[in-house]
């Protein structure tokens, strides 16, 4: 810290105490001047680096070795800032997509290409609507990998319709395994697993093509077996063996779509291989959950900004610690932006003006659907 000069007789100050504003009262050593100063210091980007570095640190609040009260004020400016999600207009080769899920709370997608974050966005649950959001904001690439859930398919038809997709190839041995299960007791069961197995195995055009092949015997083998069927009691008809007619179903969809193979033949232009399986982006949310587990307690807000504060940090470009504590939104702004958007809104113009409902806007259809101290469970 530098020791501030008289503005009188420019010679050395010495401090003299706080302001009732908190800031230091510097006085000058010479008697016969006695002039007095304050200097206000703005540690926020210091508190923000060091709330920063105990989070993505392996340190529980008691290792710490500053005491727990200046850590927990430290991290107050921290955990009322949202870091600002990227715009990227980069076109990737290939782009990663998954989310982390935080039990049934909230959802945290994220997108991850060249080694780091490109996009993420925090929602309810993981819809079309909500990936739809994310790929907005990043400029469409060459291929995407995905674990192929529905509305990450949809979000990838409706916003980036010219990229192709690589479905992992690990997520749909598992999802024939969820229908089969670890220890098949039949026979097409038994073999059907090992198919399953050998996907995930699959590295070159050969062995997808002995893939094929395998699975297409398998068909052959079990067609007459697959396809008997049970009469129930009220007369409807259905497969006997469901769960093995419907992986049969599903394994023809993923080779009617095309994607499962798509890192043997990549899109022109594409430089960086396509991988088969989206284990880059499962080793970073496992970091992530790490982060997690050594900071357990956390509420789920928090949980939440952890994730956003750890994916920005991990942008190609993250911005400065002074420019986050100058422009990075706070918890407060983002109460007023709602309360106008409410006050805008037909319901918000009603309740703020005072007059009563009109019939039919007065009721919450969610007190219906959902279980409170006077009513129980809906059924």
């Amino acid at each position: 810290m530098n020791t501030p000069r008289c503005p009188r007789c420019r010679g050395a100050m010495k401090k003299n105490g706080t302001t009732s504003a908190g800031r230091t009262r510097w006085r000058c050593k010479d008697p016969s001047c006695g002039a007095s100063a304050s200097r206000a210091y703005d540690r926020r980007s210091a508190d923000l680096r060091a709330g920063l570095d105990w989070l993505f640190s392996k340190e529980s609040q008691e290792e710490r070795r500053i005491p727990a009260r200046s850590l927990r004020r430290a991290n107050l400016l921290m955990w009322d800032l949202w870091p600002p999600v990227p715009l990227d207009r980069t076109t990737h080769d290939v782009v990663h997509l998954d989310g982390i899920h935080l039990h049934r709370d909230a959802v945290v997608l994220i997108a991850v290409s060249g080694g780091h974050v490109v996009g993420w966005h925090v929602a309810r649950s993981e819809t079309g609507a909500a990936w739809s959001s994310l790929l907005f904001r990043i400029a469409p690439p060459l291929a995407a990998v995905c674990d192929g859930v529905g509305s990450v398919l949809k979000a990838l038809r409706d916003v980036w319709p010219s990229t192709r997709v690589q479905r992992c190839l690990f997520h749909v041995c598992m999802n024939i395994t969820g229908l089969t299960g670890l220890r098949p007791r039949l026979e097409a069961g038994r073999r059907l697993r090992k198919v399953a197995v050998a996907l995930s195995r699959v590295s070159d055009a050969a062995t997808a093509a002995e893939w094929m092949t395998s699975y297409n015997r398998w068909e052959r083998d079990f067609a007459g077996f697959l396809d008997q069927k049970s009469r129930w009691e009220d007369g409807t008809v259905a497969d006997q063996h469901m769960r093995l007619a419907k992986a049969r179903r599903m394994v023809r969809r993923r080779i009617r779509e095309g994607q499962l193979f798509t890192f043997l033949d990549p899109p022109d232009g594409c430089a960086e291989p396509v991988p088969p399986t989206n284990n880059l982006i499962e080793s970073w949310n496992a970091r992530i959950r790490d982060m997690l587990r050594h900071h357990r307690g956390l509420s789920l807000a928090r949980r939440i900004k952890a994730i956003c504060w750890w994916c920005h940090q991990h942008t190609e470009v993250p911005e400065t610690d002074a420019w986050l504590v100058a422009n990075a939104v706070t918890d407060e702004r983002i109460e007023e932006l709602y309360q106008k958007a409410w006050e805008k809104s037909p319901r918000g113009a009603w309740e703020a003006s005072g007059v009563p409902m009109l019939y039919g806007t007065g009721i919450a259809w969610d007190d219906f659907h959902r279980p409170s101290e006077y009513h129980g469970t809906p059924e």
